[in-house]
């Protein structure tokens, strides 16, 4: 009797899994509609696991791609990821507002504490502290802030007596302020309404001063008087002619080497001739005779000067010279009798 038996590879296929793998214990046992549901839901993640190798994607986002897998954070879930952002940002714009109400309350109650106080006065030996602020023109309240130094030296530099000047601010408040006289090294005398006055000249050819018949007794009465220059309506400050700077300068740099030389000589008179550069006619303080010279003076001929005047009077002939002539290589002088040697 021959048994009826089923054929293997039918059973296999109807019991096989999706991929042809293991068959499935229940694969008969649901609906056919199920089945499919299943086998298109097989085929469509080989598909978007082929993408996501195909591109560089992983297997998720190889699913969004295709709209399906897993959906991105919301922004409540990104905040929620980020906690400390929020307290950094307040604390951020908190700084900002103090920092802010610091500057405006600096700015509102430094300067009345910063107000300068103190005035420090250097290098001043013949004008007073006194006449140096007034020089200044610094006003009743100047803050350490709000001063302005430059101001303050260009208004020293206007008095003549002020050759140069610096001015700085010292924390928290005071204001130094270094001054450098004009030095006389000659003097003029000028008509004023109370008659005639001694006025000062520096090395610049500038008449900076009236002298001062007291304080400056001692410093003009070694310094030549220098004559043949008259002033009109005089004001300290006025400058000499731009020709007589040389003679002036050469004045300061005997001064301050040999000032005894300066101090052999009482006068020191400019002659302008009618052509050609001023003369000098010097009068000593010792001997009756003129000396006349070259307007470029300097000690080495002030030493000649002085040698050949010696020799004169120890020869006896003093008093019968009228005038000696240094202005060339050659030493003349002129006899009274009208003869020259």
């Amino acid at each position: 009797m021959t048994e009826y038996a089923a054929p293997h590879t039918a059973a296999q296929g109807r019991g096989a899994g999706p991929d042809g793998g293991e068959p499935r214990p229940d694969a008969w046992s649901r609906p056919a509609s199920t089945r499919a549901r299943e086998a298109r839901s097989d085929r469509a993640y080989r598909r978007g696991a082929g993408l996501g190798t195909e591109y560089g994607l992983d297997h998720e986002s190889a699913g969004r791609e295709q709209g399906w897998g897993t959906s991105s954070p919301s922004p409540r879930s990104r905040a929620r990821g980020r906690p400390g952002s929020v307290e950094r940002a307040l604390s951020l714009l908190l700084l900002a507002a103090a920092a802010a109400a610091l500057v405006a309350a600096a700015a509102i109650l430094l300067p009345p504490a910063l107000r300068i106080t103190r005035y420090d006065v250097e290098g001043s030996a013949r004008m007073s502290r006194e006449e140096v602020l007034s020089a200044a023109l610094i006003h009743d309240n100047e803050y350490f802030f709000s001063v302005d130094p430059q101001r303050i030296r260009s208004n020293l530099l206007a008095e003549p007596r002020i050759a140069d000047a610096e001015v700085s601010r010292v924390f928290p408040s005071s204001l130094r302020i270094r001054i450098a006289e004009r030095q006389p090294v000659a003097s003029v005398l000028v008509d004023g309404a109370d008659g005639q006055r001694v006025a000062c000249i520096d090395s610049t050819a500038s008449a900076f001063a009236l002298a001062d018949p007291v304080a400056d007794a001692a410093t003009l009465g070694r310094l030549p008087v220098i004559s043949g220059i008259r002033f009109e309506g005089f004001r300290p400050g006025t400058k000499l002619p731009d020709e007589l700077g040389p003679l002036f300068a050469s004045l300061a740099a005997i001064e301050q080497s040999e000032p005894a030389l300066l101090a052999a000589f009482s006068e020191i008179r400019i002659d302008k001739p009618r052509f050609g550069a001023p003369e000098l006619l010097l009068y000593p303080v010792t001997y009756r005779i003129p000396v006349r010279a070259a307007a470029d003076l300097n000690a080495s001929t002030l030493r000649s000067i002085i040698l050949v005047l010696d020799v004169l009077a120890s020869r006896g002939l003093g008093s019968t010279v009228e005038e000696i002539d240094f202005r060339t290589g050659t030493v003349v002088y002129r006899s009274k009798e009208g003869q020259s040697g």
